[in-house]
């Protein structure tokens, strides 16, 4: 179970706040402390939360928004890790979520400013620990495309470094969670990509007018071809006989719940009873709801409210009963399983680049069910913005594109068009 807890920097700056910072557990090689990048007074943090005066001021009312923005950036982290592979997610991948909440507009192009740059880099990181590898400290007038390639070489091999011992004084303070793993090619991107950013930053402040980057290509992440599972699958699963597993069942409902709406993990769990009007569920995506709130509504098909109907009494005033985003996970493999939802998937190995086939079963978690929703209802009508509209993607959305194949059935169609045009002529 992915856990994280809030605790209070003991540094104090110029406004007399301190940060927030979060740790963050996945398993024992995910274990992560990270930077909120939200701020409060010490006066105002008891017990790992923020104390809200009973009296009406303006500070209430600012300090009842940064509580709901704290509560915000953890639901949104889980539903990250809940989305990722996790063998890709390290510390950088996680501060970079961080970023991309308190920057939505940003998202997926690196961190927007100094503040998260500089979060990732101001504790021993691995640029620090490339200078000391590399025994000299490049300026940032002096950094160029060869020490870009260098370091990029230090982060490819320095899983094979921290087990040398020749170089075992550069991990001397680092905890055995915390040493470096293999990097997958996204995960470096990453790094190199905050690395340029910041000297985008430097360079528009007038620091310098060195650009290493200006010859260097980074590449992009990669992503493999979204994959869901048909209409046919979702009505096995939920027909699956569990009755040896009733808590499994539960959570099997749940998921194929989650199939009909295409909400994200997060949102899943924070929905009530209240949550749904008229046969339609309404709610604010938890991603977006600080800096853009748009409201989503997708009305219940017959399968959702037969679900609704079954839990109704136990969950209230929750609406379902919902169990922990790793337990969810787990559950949902078992299930599929023991539905017999077991066939080969192509996904992309993050680290070597190339397909690579898996068991449905063993890579099916709560993102799955939102692609299905996705994928289901694209091949059905074909229009993104009506399913962003009900998914809680902004219009027009890149990471839109990621949720949906277009697949042979799609393909068929419209060519046949061709056919038709011609045999009208």
């Amino acid at each position: 179970m992915a856990t994280i807890t809030a605790s209070l920097s003991t540094k104090v700056d110029a406004r007399g706040k301190s940060e927030i910072l979060l740790r963050f557990v996945g398993g024992r090689d995910h274990i992560f402390r990270l930077h909120s990048c939200l701020w409060v007074q010490p006066s105002r943090w008891k017990d790992n939360a923020i104390v809200v005066p009973r009296l009406a001021t303006p500070e209430q009312h600012e300090l009842i928004e940064l509580r709901a923005r704290l509560e915000n950036l953890i639901a949104y982290l889980l539903d990250r890790w809940a989305e990722a592979d996790t063998e890709t997610v390290d510390r950088l991948w996680m501060q970079k979520a961080v970023g991309a909440f308190i920057h939505p507009a940003t998202e997926g192009s690196g961190p927007s400013g100094l503040v998260e740059a500089f979060a990732l880099f101001r504790e021993r990181q691995a640029l620090e620990r490339w200078a000391k590898y590399r025994r000299s400290v490049p300026r940032v007038e002096t950094l160029d495309k060869g020490d870009v390639q260098d370091f990029e070489r230090f982060l490819t091999q320095e899983h094979k470094l921290c087990k040398d011992r020749k170089w075992s004084h550069l991990y001397a303070d680092l905890k055995p969670h915390e040493m470096p793993r293999e990097r997958g090619r996204n995960s470096i991107v990453e790094y190199l990509c905050v690395l340029r950013t910041f000297y985008h930053w430097a360079k528009r402040e007038g620091m310098t007018k060195n650009e290493p980057f200006a010859t260097v290509q980074i590449g992009s992440a990669l992503y493999g071809t979204p994959y869901y599972i048909s209409l046919e699958e979702v009505e096995q699963l939920y027909r699956a006989d569990l009755s040896g597993r009733p808590a499994l069942a539960v959570q099997r409902d749940i998921f194929v719940f989650q199939c009909q709406v295409g909400c994200r993990v997060g949102d899943l769990l924070r929905f009530r009873q209240t949550d749904v009007s008229d046969g339609v569920l309404e709610y604010i995506p938890g991603k977006t709801r600080s800096e853009h709130p748009r409201t989503v509504r997708v009305p219940l098909n017959a399968t959702a409210k037969e679900i609704l109907a079954r839990y109704q009494e136990d969950a209230w005033p929750r609406l379902l009963p919902f169990i922990s985003s790793k337990n969810y996970n787990e559950a949902i493999k078992d299930a599929f399983k023991l539905a017999g939802l077991t066939r080969p998937v192509t996904v992309l190995d993050t680290k070597t680049r190339k397909e690579v086939k898996k068991p449905l079963n063993e890579i099916a978690s709560s993102h799955l069910a939102r692609r299905t929703f996705i994928g289901n209802l694209y091949r059905a009508v074909k229009d993104p913005s009506l399913i962003s509209s009900m998914s809680g993607h902004a219009e027009g959305s890149k990471a839109f594109a990621r949720y949906r194949s277009i697949d042979d059935d799609i393909k068929t169609e419209t060519v046949e068009i061709l056919d038709r045009k011609t045999q009208g002529k």
